[in-house]
């Protein structure tokens, strides 16, 4: 066998340094102390008993924070884009009609995302710092009838917080499932799922995710 010729680089060879920054966008943002800590805590298989505890646990915290009793509520192990697309991919079909609320990038993405499986995509969209009434709303779902309809909560990326209430009793009307990008408003602003979802069965109407 012949001897290595690429040696170890000198970069691995010394410790690591992070310098602390304060970090004040929707994401990246500082980790506490109290979850950095936890970190150091032994690694366990993934069917361990106790991870499914540790999982149990997560779901209950999640379905506190978007405020649901909705059975049907999990993490999913990955960025917001993972989610977006696990959202998109497991609500939509080929050939499906997808209504997007377009008033930042998220929106444009979840579009991208629903045409790449091949959904019919229509979008309403708003200026910059803008975002839509519920007679906008009601307009293009009556117009175009889709399954599901997209929402950015926070868009990160003009500033908007957009209203949910009331899109939920449309989305009733309207016979199509309500999917919320809560990723950079979860925890800074209160998502009701379940009262602004409008059902007695939260899980047919109402999808959020956040990162």
């Amino acid at each position: 066998m012949s001897s290595i010729s690429v040696p170890p680089p000198k970069c691995l060879q010394k410790p690591l340094t992070v310098p602390y920054r304060h970090m004040f966008g929707p994401g990246p943002s500082n980790v506490p102390s109290r979850i950095l800590e936890a970190g150091v805590n032994p690694v366990i298989g993934h069917m361990h008993p106790e991870i499914f505890e540790i999982m149990n646990d997560i779901k209950s915290g999640i379905q506190y924070m978007f405020q649901t009793q909705n059975k049907m509520t999990l993490a999913v192990s990955g960025t917001g884009h993972s989610a977006m697309e696990c959202a998109i991919f497991n609500a939509v079909e080929p050939g499906d009609s997808v209504l997007v609320a377009v008033n930042g990038i998220w929106g444009e993405r979840a579009a991208e995302m629903a045409e790449r499986i091949g959904a019919r995509v229509n979008t309403i969209v708003a200026p910059p710092g803008g975002c839509f009434t519920i007679e906008e709303m009601e307009k293009a779902l009556s117009k175009h009838r889709p399954v599901l309809l997209f929402v950015a909560h926070g868009e990160s990326s003009t500033g908007v917080l957009h209203p949910l209430d009331g899109i939920g009793q449309l989305c009733h009307k309207y016979n199509c499932l309500f999917l919320v990008d809560s990723v950079a408003s979860i925890g800074g602003a209160p998502v009701y799922m379940d009262q602004q979802g409008a059902l007695k069965n939260p899980a047919r109407c109402f999808h959020g995710f956040c990162s």
